[in-house]
């Protein structure tokens, strides 16, 4: 008896364990689809870095709670603050708006 495959290969592969991309890049023959797909995301993020706001306006340390932070006037995010070093730390985060 032969098995009939129904719902596309996005059904298909979850049955099977695997990405749906593994199954595209199979049916097209497409062997590198990783490769491309990093060198894809790695420009993504370049792009991302150079058009995004820089942060190079930030307030003065502001302490709320048990949290000293600095915050970029232009943009929003967020980046800790050390008081008895007095320097920045850490990467920048955007506050949770719940």
């Amino acid at each position: 008896m032969v098995e009939k495959r129904v719902g596309g290969p996005r059904l298909f592969a979850a049955r099977e364990g695997k990405l749906a991309m593994e199954v595209l890049a199979e049916r097209s023959g497409l062997e590198n689809w990783s490769f491309a797909a990093g060198r894809l995301a790695t420009m993504w993020n370049v792009a991302k870095r150079v058009l995004s706001c820089w942060h190079l306006k930030l307030s003065f340390p502001f302490t709320r709670g048990n949290e000293t932070y600095q915050t970029c006037i232009s943009c929003g995010a967020r980046r800790r603050f050390d008081l008895d070093q007095w320097k920045s730390v850490g990467g920048f985060y955007y506050p949770n708006r719940g």
